[in-house]
């Protein structure tokens, strides 16, 4: 079995934040304040998990640099212009699956069914946060008794 650096969670960003209604009223002010709070719950869940996560966007325009070199504890990837994030999760899981724990999270059954053809785990929104709130709960008790 691959060990937790051989493990990546892959997080389809849009969906999420479109999915979770805390992120999506923020998206509604501020698109990019709804990209950052993303990004850091999940830099928070892989600094107490070890797993790494690598965070997909749709691009506009080619990439935006200047966001991905602020949150630098995970790798963001922001399609390429005229690409889509679904594409790149897709191949991210044909290239690497087969030889990595991997698990993604979407809202979009298609993208699920072709990662889990190719080996992943799937996670619904619902499941990713629960995994998220879970490990951030974890983190709080075991700072409350001095370990974290």
């Amino acid at each position: 079995m691959p060990s937790k650096e051989d493990s990546y969670l892959v997080v389809d960003g849009h969906s999420m934040i479109f999915a979770w209604e805390d992120l999506r009223a923020l998206h509604g002010r501020s698109g990019s304040a709804a990209r950052e709070e993303l990004a850091r719950r999940l830099t928070a869940y892989q600094d107490g998990t070890g797993e790494r996560v690598v965070l997909v966007f749709d691009g506009r325009q080619g990439t935006r640099a200047d966001e991905s070199r602020r949150i630098e504890d995970i790798q963001i990837i922001y399609s390429a212009a005229g690409g889509s994030a679904d594409g790149v999760i897709e191949r991210l899981a044909g290239k690497y699956a087969s030889g990595h724990r991997m698990s993604v999270a979407s809202r979009d059954r298609a993208v699920l069914d072709c990662v889990a053809a190719f080996g992943a785990h799937c996670l619904s929104a619902n499941a990713l946060r629960d995994l998220l709130d879970s490990e951030e709960r974890r983190f709080r008790e075991a700072l409350a008794r001095g370990r974290a």
